[in-house]
């Protein structure tokens, strides 16, 4: 009788799992950005289905949509104790999980969005200045541990880049490189091309923080704006085209 019971437990609590819903994974994305980003119009369970990505004003009140697609996972390798997730849009992956005993791994990563609407997501004052352009984030694989660290390099490419506080003006076009070693890893950015050059490098520490140094030139009136915008991080020198970014 015990057997039967434990068996039908089984049978239900499996059949609760396969038909969770996708608004399961609203709440998850929500959780770990604070709330800034949300899975709208959710349809389909956690294991297959689509909705919309999108990024929260900072009061929540306006959403920003910048990924409409489908997920489904992909469980040829469970055997070995390996859970594949596979987000596509418009019939092209655009981002590859796979879950393991020890953590988990971005396969690949090619992904397209508003730099506004990734910087929604992230609870730092610099990312509230009303950043412009388009971004492309991009990696070959990063293998993350449960407990944190990770390991494998990203590019960020952010064109037409420009800002709220100054406006009408277009920066140029930057890539980003990143690697993580453990819990610390390096960063690297560079101009590809536009009237302001930007190229410094840095990275994070094993508690999370993040340094960086950067030398920036362009037209003094842009240039010289810098240090009232970026208080504290942007800092002149004795050429009005050219400050210094030393973020600590």
């Amino acid at each position: 009788m015990i057997w039967r019971t434990l068996l039908f437990a089984a049978a239900l609590g499996a059949l609760v799992l396969w038909r969770m819903p996708a608004t399961v994974l609203d709440r998850a994305v929500a959780g770990v950005s604070d709330g800034r980003l949300r899975l709208l119009d959710a349809h389909g369970t956690v294991w297959a289905g689509s909705g919309t990505f999108a990024s929260l004003s900072g009061d929540g009140r306006a959403a920003q949509p910048w990924l409409q697609g489908r997920w489904h996972t992909e469980f040829g390798a469970l055997a070995t104790g390996r859970l594949g997730w596979r987000l596509d849009e418009r019939g092209k992956t655009v981002l590859q999980l796979r879950l393991m005993p020890s953590g988990v791994e971005i396969v690949r990563a090619d992904l397209d969005a508003p730099l506004r609407a990734l910087l929604d997501s992230i609870p730092h004052p610099l990312a509230r200045a009303g950043w412009r352009g388009a971004a492309r984030l991009e990696t070959p694989g990063i293998r993350c541990e449960w407990r944190g660290a990770c390991n494998g390099p990203a590019r960020l490419q952010w064109s037409d880049a420009g800002v709220d506080l100054v406006p009408g003006r277009r920066f140029g076009d930057y890539e980003l490189n990143a690697t993580a070693r453990g819990n610390s890893g390096s960063l690297d950015l560079r101009t590809l091309s536009g009237e302001l050059r930007i190229d410094g490098q840095g990275g994070w520490n094993e508690r999370g923080r993040i340094f960086f140094d950067a030398r920036v030139e362009g037209p003094a009136e842009i240039v010289g704006r810098l240090p009232n915008v970026m208080d504290g991080i942007a800092h002149p020198t004795d050429l009005p085209t050219v400050a210094e970014i030393r973020l600590r």
